[in-house]
């Protein structure tokens, strides 16, 4: 399954509301065991809430190697992935203390 963030949110993925919408879309694929792909083709900018409702709670749910193994993401910028990178290792840290 691919998910294209800018026809689904638009440019920017900034509330809490746009990360439990992506939220609804990935965790039940993950739950069957499959592959998902969020394309990030269009978007501009990610924000702390959207990162919290969505990556922060797949975190919880499926934990690091999961995200890791079944979330592709495509189109990205540099940028946008250090920021969601960063945000996944210290959401990680935090879940292992």
């Amino acid at each position: 399954m691919r998910i294209f963030l800018e026809k689904k949110i638009g440019q920017n993925c900034a509330s809490l509301d746009d990360g439990a919408k992506v939220l609804q879309l990935i965790s039940p694929e993950l739950l069957k065991g499959s592959t998902v792909e969020l394309d990030f083709k269009g978007v501009n900018l990610i924000l702390t809430p959207f990162l919290n409702s969505c990556f922060g709670k797949l975190l919880e749910h499926f934990g690091k190697e999961i995200i890791m193994t079944h979330l592709v993401m495509r189109n990205v910028s540099d940028e946008i992935l250090q920021r969601i990178n960063g945000f996944i290792d210290q959401k990680d840290m935090e879940f292992t203390k």
